[in-house]
């Protein structure tokens, strides 16, 4: 299930538990799934870093970096990142009700 889907269904107000448990366990995958992608682009990051041309600032590398397709998904996976955590933490709450 995408992220989106996700968001969509956990909106719903009558869940069930076992519905909750099982969107917070996608949920939780889909957001160690995002970790651990940025990972792999914070390294090539670093690399892309490392490659500054002669009389380059670091701040002009960065820029460069964000313009390319790797740091333009590193925007987007911060982002979807910090809802899927906010989201997360809305579903825990949400399941604690039914203890």
């Amino acid at each position: 299930m995408k992220l989106s889907d996700l968001i969509t269904a956990v909106k719903e107000q009558n869940l069930t538990k076992d519905q909750l448990e099982g969107y917070r366990d996608q949920m939780s995958q889909l957001f160690a799934e995002m970790n651990l992608e940025m990972a792999d682009i914070e390294k090539d990051e670093a690399l892309f870093m490392n490659e500054r041309a002669d009389g380059e600032t670091a701040i002009a590398r960065k820029i460069s970096w964000k313009a390319t397709a790797g740091g333009q998904r590193l925007i987007v996976l911060k982002r979807y990142a910090v809802a899927t955590k906010a989201m997360l933490n809305s579903l825990k709450d949400r399941l604690y009700s039914h203890y």
